[in-house]
């Protein structure tokens, strides 16, 4: 290990302008491939391609002609059954149909009930259209609202990409039509909020992440006093994102929403090692004077735990790769990947960097000692470190009990999630959803798909009687707001539904034929082999689909479908319900075994169990501690969250790992514990609190983003961060001073 770190360093030390030359090479090359980015919000993507329940979704495209969706809500408190706001509707209508992008014979309006007068319409049309709507159980309460102020026109998209271009059109189309003066519109639909999503989170990622690094790079200044120092830190953060983004750029993967994530979660882990370095820099150059010679003590002193704390961060991330959601995997990997180019830019790099600063510049700023500049911190930290030594028997026993408090929060945690909700309340995608699910059955859509065994079976009247009453179950659900299946476009042209089979299928070419045919095509394969049963939901939550599925099951259970039809679910929601599943049990086996690596990794590097569980502490206290908080607070443990959980392992076994590195090192020359204590309450503990409080508090812009997951990743990064700080700085002395009493020096193996 000394031979190598010596070669690493020393060609920093020895070739500092190769070293700059070629990182800035490989920086160029990587950054270069960036241009070629391609972006992908799709959920669906979250599953493999070969996925079961992805590819039910893709066969409801081909048999059905199920397309991505968006919704125009036209509301007007008034009431929209006006011949005013009729005629305008319709020329709206007409437009939209003509729109690149849109299939326009399945879009689904007032217009599809029948034939609708061209020009003004009177108020007699206007009745007549609406009794037309309201007769037509495929449209009624879907494209007229029940309580007569809205009106609805459901678009159908060639493909998600369309939405953004589609949507702006219809605004356009919106705003140039008599519309606009006498009501409010709103747009809404899940393809409409992935596009949303993909284009704010480039913009959050613009304004937000170089906020963070701004503030970042602030503290370092006030903590180092000297400018070249804190650019060293934070070239070592950038050039470590850059790398990142291009290899995952370049190797052909796209920007989903979970690595658009990476620069967020590698900018405070790539800085951390450079912080310590710099801070150990910072405290001892005023003994030493000469750059290299201080490099080179700082190195041979952090060589060690900065190497196992990258090594730890990075295998808790690769751990992602044994994730089922192909995102996560990319993520993950290139994270790791990221955290491994931190640590050699900080092993070369850094070392290069400072040796190419002036001597004579170092030694007027920085040739004083810490006290003057922080003098605050270093005082904190002293009685901070009293306190842990002579309070051991009250500390251990609080965080104890703290944690014992935590356990019932972990019982509580919900799993939940809801792509509409990543966008914070108030939002234009938020606020159109909420109103149209107000005044029509749901924006949210799933399908339980029947399929035939023997043909026939599915228009048997018993599989009519059947699928009747099972809508008449889903419509008693408060989460459900209509239902639509191939028995009510029976009841168009045959009302009671025939008693033979032959009565049914005739009912139902009756209807594909009429200009309903298109409404009918999405209910019903033309062989009557599949069929495609429609439940609208007002609430897109994960929850609120399990719950119906799980309704659905005890029901199936006491009034099973006939013989021969096999049912599944499928669907958008239902879709994002499987991948969330998927992720959060690949997240806790993830999780779970990298908590079993970690500890393995802890015992080779200190050579002791003891030490080894002792490191784990800081750890296992921050996830209690955190999602006991989760649970006991009712926050929805979703993708951000569980994501999160592996940056937990990460840092929280850093600081344990620097802490009990040092503390054995001044433990071998010390008389007592509390003496070893006493010195690493100097320059070590200055140097974690320093990273604690950079991060923490540089990561505070993300909670002003309009996205919820980052808001989320800013408020636990600075949590997990400063949990983590204080278990190792309180916990872990306490615990040393009991199991090392005084006057006992500790054993260091």
């Amino acid at each position: 290990m000394d031979s190598f770190r010596d070669g690493i360093v020393e060609l920093g030390l020895r070739r500092p302008k190769t070293v700059i030359l070629g990182s800035l090479i490989v920086t160029l090359v990587l950054g270069a491939l960036v241009v070629r980015v391609q972006i992908d919000t799709d959920p669906e993507n979250m599953l493999p391609g070969d996925d079961p329940a992805r590819v039910l979704n893709e066969s409801m495209r081909d048999d059905f002609g199920v397309r991505p969706m968006i919704a125009l809500g036209i509301i007007d408190e008034d009431g929209v059954l006006t011949p005013e706001m009729m005629t305008a509707a319709a020329a709206v209508i007409d437009e939209i149909g003509a729109v690149d992008g849109v299939v326009s014979e399945g879009i689904a309006s007032f217009k599809s009930a029948g034939d609708v007068p061209p020009g003004e319409l009177s108020q007699a049309d206007v009745d007549e259209i609406a009794s037309a709507v309201e007769a037509n159980p495929l449209l009624a309460g879907r494209v007229i609202s029940p309580d007569g102020r809205g009106l609805a026109v459901y678009v159908p998209l060639e493909s998600k990409g369309d939405a953004n271009d589609v949507s702006s059109a219809i605004e356009d189309i919106v705003d140039e039509s008599a519309l606009e003066s006498g009501a409010d519109t709103h747009l809404a639909g899940l393809p409409l909020a992935e596009e949303a999503f993909g284009r704010d989170m480039f913009i959050q990622m613009a304004i937000l992440a170089p906020l963070a690094g701004f503030l970042i790079f602030l503290l370092m200044l006030y903590f180092f006093r000297r400018l070249s120092l804190v650019i060293a830190a934070m070239c070592v953060a950038m050039l470590s994102v850059i790398w990142t983004m291009g290899l995952l750029i370049g190797t052909g993967f796209t920007v989903h929403i979970m690595s658009s994530m990476i620069p967020i979660f590698l900018m405070p882990i790539a800085i951390l090692d450079s912080i310590h370095i710099l801070s150990e820099f910072f405290d001892r150059y005023p003994r030493y004077r000469d750059r290299r010679a201080t490099l080179r003590a700082v190195y041979r002193e952090l060589f060690v735990p900065i190497s196992f704390t990258s090594l730890t961060t990075a295998v808790a991330f690769a751990s992602l790769a044994l994730a089922p959601i192909p995102p996560v995997r990319v993520f993950g990997l290139f994270v790791a990947f990221g955290v491994f180019a931190a640590w050699l830019l900080t092993m070369l790099f850094v070392p290069a960097y400072v040796m190419l600063l002036s001597e004579d510049g170092l030694q007027r700023s920085l040739a004083r000692n810490i006290e003057g500049g922080s003098r605050i911190l270093a005082g904190g930290l002293r009685r901070m470190g009293r306190l842990a030594s002579a309070r051991s028997y009250l500390i251990v026993p609080a965080f104890v009990l703290v944690a014992v408090a935590a356990v019932p929060g972990l019982t509580q945690i919900s799993v939940n999630d809801n792509p509409v909700r990543w966008f914070k309340g108030g939002s234009e995608i938020r606020q159109a959803t909420e109103v149209l699910n107000e005044h029509f059955p749901g924006t949210y859509n799933a399908s339980l798909l029947l399929e035939a065994e023997r043909p026939g079976a599915l228009t048997s009247p018993e599989a009519a009687a059947s699928v009747a009453a099972l809508q008449e179950y889903w419509e008693g659900a408060a989460i459900v707001g209509q239902t639509t299946s191939y028995v009510d476009a029976i009841t168009i042209v045959e009302d009671p539904v025939p008693s033979d089979r032959d009565g049914i299928e005739g009912a139902l070419q009756s209807v594909a034929g009429s200009p309903n045919g298109n409404l009918v095509a999405g209910l019903i394969t033309p062989d009557f082999g599949r069929a495609n049963l429609q439940v609208q939901m007002k609430d897109g939550d994960n929850q609120s689909m399990q719950e119906v599925v799980d309704g659905t099951e005890a029901y199936l259970e006491t009034a099973p479908l006939p013989d021969g039809i096999r049912a599944e679910w499928a669907g958008e929601t239902y879709l994002n319900l499987v991948w969330q599943d998927k992720m959060v049990s690949g997240m806790l086996r993830a999780f779970l075994g990298t908590f079993l690596v970690v500890l393995i990794l802890m015992i080779v590097l200190f050579r002791s169990l003891r030490w080894a569980v002792l490191a784990m502490l800081p750890m296992s206290a921050t996830v209690l501690f955190v999602y006991g908080v989760v649970g006991y607070s009712g926050k929805d443990y979703d993708m951000p969250m569980a994501v999160l959980s592996t940056l937990v392992l990460g840092i929280g076994v850093d600081f344990a790992i620097h802490f009990i590195v040092r503390f054995r090192e001044l433990a071998a020359e010390a008389d007592t514990a509390r003496s070893a204590l006493s010195r690493f309450f100097e320059e070590p503990a200055r140097a974690l609190t320093r990273n604690a409080l950079i991060i923490a508090v540089g990561f505070v812009p993300l909670l002003f983003a309009s996205l919820v997951p980052y808001i989320v990743v800013g408020a636990f990064l600075a949590s997990i961060m400063l949990l983590s700080w204080l278990v190792t700085l309180l916990l872990l002395p306490a615990v040393v001073t009991l199991s090392f009493p005084l006057r006992r020096r500790p054993a260091v193996s």
